[in-house]
């Protein structure tokens, strides 16, 4: 049996909450029980249903972090955590026989540090970092005027670092310039292809065609821009809906534009939903959209092609990695409502693209993006540093 200290399993660990990083991490330890993987695991905040045999978690936080949060408790909440993960961790390391530390999530370039490799309080185990991602739209001002901080304590971590883990082959290239090319696996998120697969018995559909977005409400997402291209849409044609999942301080703002666009009765706000009941709502979809304006990776994108739906995002970041343009999804310029439409539009008029796009985005996320495939990935590092 080989022990690993995951120093942190994103802010939330869970098994059934709308949580992309916890629900990646709880699955990941699922998966990775059958390679014989015994895990301590901590997290601020522990929603655990279903608990796993090989997962111990250890809660490290009494703040909830939300994307939206205010700088106050924003800030609070990282200082709690890092230092009381650190605590625990230390206690961990000298109370069990631990071969491998791994801090998991959150794992972001020039922000995400370790203080047990910067203090090198890792007593020589294997350290391994990831998966790390990278913002590709500009950061809060807060954020700005730590960086110079910040980008030197994650220096300092990642040259401590024994293995990285970067979640596309776009942050490789940025921490190719750091790091030698051997530190670094590339190893994106993965998606249960078992519970996220096409249904086609799915009920309650009540339009004959459906968009969906699911994400978390602030402007990073770009929510804003597919709401506005509905108004375009709905001036063509009346038989398409827009459904959003999520919640998020933008909201009010989401549902004044649709008030004053006119288009409220073609747009539901279906606000919170539990991971478990995601497959429903892919399912019922025609068309997956994420109009983002800079997503290091995007897992609702896989979620909904795991299920045989073709997505529209944005070409940059993560989506542009991840779709093959024509073949699983159209890629289209961020924050341009009116081509966004038109894709929409193109798409919804060709029900032989529709099908064939579904299908080979099925294909490709059972080939690249299965959850026991990133296992597997995962087995072939840690086998490599013990």
């Amino acid at each position: 049996m080989t022990r690993i200290l995951v120093t942190s399993a994103s802010y939330l660990l869970t098994d059934h909450l709308l949580s992309s990083e916890g629900v990646f991490c709880y699955q990941l330890f699922r998966e990775l029980g059958a390679f014989g993987y015994q895990f301590d695991a901590i997290s601020a905040k522990i929603e655990i249903k279903r608990p796993l045999k090989n997962l111990t978690p250890h809660k490290a936080g009494t703040f909830r972090l939300e994307p939206t949060s205010d700088p106050v408790r924003k800030y609070i909440t990282h200082i709690e955590f890092i230092f009381r993960s650190f605590a625990r961790s230390m206690r961990i390391l000298r109370g069990k026989s631990v071969d491998i530390i791994h801090h998991m999530l959150p794992a972001v370039y020039n922000q995400t540090f370790s203080l047990l490799a910067i203090l090198k309080r890792t007593g020589g185990r294997p350290f391994v970092m990831g998966p790390l991602s990278a913002h590709i739209h500009p950061r809060p001002l807060d954020e700005r005027i730590l960086q110079p901080i910040t980008s030197k304590l994650h220096k300092k971590t990642i040259e401590e670092c024994t293995k990285i883990i970067t979640i596309t082959n776009q942050v490789k290239k940025i921490y190719s310039q750091i790091v030698s090319k051997d530190k670094i696996h590339v190893i994106p998120f993965g998606v249960d292809t078992e519970a996220f697969k096409p249904n086609k018995t799915v009920f309650g559909r009540k339009h004959q065609y459906e968009i969906l977005f699911v994400g978390s409400l602030y402007r990073l997402k770009g929510c804003e821009h597919l709401i506005k291209a509905m108004k375009y849409i709905t001036q063509k044609r009346g038989d398409v809906i827009l459904r959003i999942v999520g919640v998020g301080r933008d909201m009010p703002n989401l549902m004044e534009i649709c008030n004053t666009l006119k288009i409220r009765d073609f747009v539901f706000f279906e606000g919170f939903i539990s991971y478990n009941e995601m497959p429903r709502y892919y399912n019922r979809c025609d068309i997956f959209c994420l109009p983002t304006l800079g997503e290091p990776f995007g897992k609702s994108i896989i979620e909904a092609m795991a299920c045989g739906k073709p997505v529209i995002a944005s070409n940059i970041g993560g989506p542009a990695e991840i779709i093959e343009d024509g073949k699983t999804g159209l890629l289209v310029p961020p924050a341009q409502p009116k081509i966004l439409a038109e894709k929409i539009l193109t798409l919804l008029e060709d029900e032989q693209a529709l099908k064939r796009m579904g299908e080979n985005a099925r294909r490709t996320a059972l080939k690249k993006y299965s959850i026991k495939r990133i296992a597997e990935e995962y087995h072939k590092l840690y086998k490599s540093l013990i």
